[in-house]
């Protein structure tokens, strides 16, 4: 499976703490997945999540997200995007 990672910030999270979340995550997942690519933007910002939703969506089969996306347009352009695509939303507390 090939899979992608998006991890949006929480407003006082410092950068260690989130790549050392997105790493333990890796770790979990690279045995049996191909990571095309992580993401990684800050609080309230969705530059990096454009980014992923820009980047060949066909070749990923998974997003790993870690917390539910909350902006209304964000959230309503991936769900269009999951009837098209063909790709499926996993949260970091599913695996």
């Amino acid at each position: 499976m090939k899979i992608a990672i998006y991890y949006q910030k929480s407003e006082n999270e410092i950068a260690e703490m989130a790549i050392n979340h997105i790493n333990e995550l890796i770790q979990l997942l690279e045995t049996h997945h191909t990571v095309k690519g992580v993401f990684i933007d800050r609080y309230n910002e969705s530059i990096e999540l454009m980014e992923l939703l820009n980047s060949p969506l066909s070749e990923i089969d998974y997003i790993y997200i870690n917390k539910p996306i909350e902006n209304d347009f964000d959230r309503a352009l991936i769900q269009q995007l999951l009837r098209t695509e063909h790709f499926k939303i996993k949260y970091f507390n599913e695996i």
